[in-house]
């Protein structure tokens, strides 16, 4: 009958530490070899830990020969990683161009190209986990792009820039300096992200028949005071009208007005109509610049207060949150709002 040898009082003091220190097997060895010291036959202590026995005369040969240092588990050389520096830089430097340049009728990289490519360029065969896990430790994931908006510039930009500040510098006191934009209000609800129990994402009912209206808003700079229209479009007739409207609500007063390049803007009715007002002074925004508008941020913090995941009755109950809205915007705030960055 096998039994580990009679321990020193040094070995013993070590086989109780790894008892109460050690994890996992190593522990469980320990004890193996205590109950072994203690005469417990190898069938009783297998049966006991739920081994088989040749792993039991396995531990107690070691510690025959080494002493409790023989419980440890040797180094491992195991087989040689694939995934090495230079397959990650090749991994790199592949996804860093479009693998139709590399040959492949495809405009994106999957983790099967990725790997007959490093097949073909350095001669690596890596397995398809092996593989993603790699290109998670480079720093990329697998998701959608977005759309962005073209990186354009107006060739105008700085003499449209110039051409606003030097009318607003020399603007008589009196003048309405206004910054103004159109935008739509729908009954459809605008949906935004937000916070909900996990698993239970919420619901936004729809209204079944959408409903828009078109909203125009100018801000004077200097004053804070904000005026609107609501019409049921926003057709080169429907400016005219917020034109129109922007005359009765400053009277008698030169108007300064900065819009954006937008097509019911700049059209012939609406040149024909400054025509017959020379009190009202049309400036255009430099184009891809509507961040320079900071009307821009009255509109986000309306759809955000009053249409963000909220589904009204009707049209004219949503209007009424927008009339709302406005009704208690002050100057103050309205200032405060278009002084944040887009």
């Amino acid at each position: 009958m096998l039994y580990a040898r009679q321990a020193t009082d040094q070995e013993q003091e070590e086989l109780k530490r790894m008892v109460r220190r050690e994890v996992g097997r190593v522990s469980q060895r320990a004890q193996m070899i205590l109950q072994s010291i203690r005469h417990k036959k190898v069938p009783e202590i297998a049966e006991f830990f739920g081994v088989c026995e040749p792993t039991v005369r396995f531990w107690i040969h070691s510690f025959n020969r080494h002493g409790p240092d023989g419980l440890y588990d040797q180094p491992r050389s195991g087989r040689p990683r694939k995934v090495t520096e230079d397959v990650r830089d090749e991994i790199v430097r592949l996804v860093q161009h479009d693998p139709n340049s590399a040959g492949y009728l495809a405009t994106v990289w999957t983790v099967a190209m990725l790997g007959l490519a490093l097949v073909k360029t350095i001669g690596v065969t890596v397995s398809l986990a092996a593989l993603r896990k790699a290109l998670h430790q480079v720093g990329l994931s697998w998701g959608r792009p977005r759309l962005a908006m073209p990186n354009k510039v107006d060739p105008e930009k700085a003499q449209k820039q110039w051409t606003i500040v030097k009318a607003v510098t020399e603007a008589p006191p009196e003048a309405a300096i206004l910054y103004a934009d159109e935008s739509r209000i729908q009954l459809l609800p605008l949906l935004r992200a937000m916070w909900h129990w996990t698993g239970q994402q919420l619901r936004i009912p729809t209204p079944g028949t959408n409903k828009t209206r078109a909203l125009f808003g100018a801000l004077d700079i200097r004053t804070g005071q904000w005026t609107y229209l609501v019409r049921e479009r926003m057709r080169k007739e429907d400016f005219i009208a917020f034109l129109e409207h922007l005359l009765v609500v400053f009277p008698s007063v030169p108007i300064i007005l900065i819009v954006d390049n937008y097509s019911s803007h700049t059209a012939h009715l609406v040149r024909d109509w400054l025509a017959e007002h020379p009190h009202l002074h049309l400036y255009f925004l430099p184009k891809y610049c509507s961040h320079l508008n900071p009307v821009e941020q009255i509109w986000l913090r309306l759809k955000g207060q009053i249409a963000a995941n909220r589904l009204y009755g009707s049209i004219q109950l949503l209007m009424q949150a927008v009339e709302q809205f406005f009704d208690e915007l002050t100057p103050e705030t309205a200032l405060t709002w278009a002084s944040v960055k887009c």
